[in-house]
Formats: structure tokens, C-alpha cells, sequence
């Protein structure tokens, strides 16, 4: 019988998971951080508060600055960008750059 490494078993393909607003509100319940930094789980949750919030004003698109959000999550502005630039990667948000202003959206559905 053929043995299969159970790491690269799982390397060909990704996995997509659908959650909502509801379900990230529900897993940080009780959660506090003992540090002003938030971590990039609590950052991204941010983004989907900040992602709710543009919707409610009839805006598709969350605006600022990298440097608001580096204000926001207090991390520096190079952590701040290379995570926004990892969430493209990931295919979680899309990034519009217009002059020092960063334009982000979730890539999300809505309904």
C-alpha cells in the first residue's frame, strides 16, 4: 500500500470558507487583548467592521490611509501595508491606491 504524505496531499488545492460579520463578532466575544496592538486576526475583524460601516453610508469601498490604519491597530506603517498587500494575496481584499489615500474592499458578498 502506498503511503502519502498527508503534507503534500493537501498542497494542490485551497479552500474557500464563507463567514459572516455575525460569526467573527460571535468568536471575539469575550476576547479582549491585553495589548493596544491588535493582532492581525483583530485587524482584520477591524476591516470588516470598517467594511459593514462603508455599506450602511452606501459606499462599496472602505477609504483612508495605510497611515490611519497604522494608527488604528498601532502597528507600524511597512506592517501595516505588507498585511493589506498579504490580503490581496490571499484574495481577501482588493486595494486601490489613490495619491496617499489606500481605497480597500473586502471581497465579500452581501446579502
Amino acid at each position: 500500500m502506498k503511503q502519502v504524505n498527508r503534507q503534500n496531499q493537501y498542497a494542490e488545492f485551497s479552500m474557500t470558507i464563507s463567514t459572516s460579520r455575525e460569526l467573527w463578532r460571535y468568536l471575539f466575544r469575550g476576547q479582549k487583548n491585553s495589548s493596544e496592538k491588535l493582532t492581525r486576526v483583530e485587524a482584520f475583524h477591524d476591516l470588516i467592521e470598517r467594511q459593514y460601516a462603508a455599506l450602511q453610508q452606501e459606499n462599496e469601498c472602505i477609504f483612508g490611509s495605510i497611515s490611519s490604519l497604522s494608527r488604528a491597530w498601532h502597528w507600524d506603517r511597512d506592517t501595516t501595508s505588507a498585511f493589506i498587500t498579504d490580503l490581496e494575496k490571499f484574495g481577501a481584499v482588493s486595494r486601490y491606491d489613490i495619491g496617499k489615500r489606500a481605497v480597500l474592499k473586502l471581497n465579500c458578498t452581501i446579502g
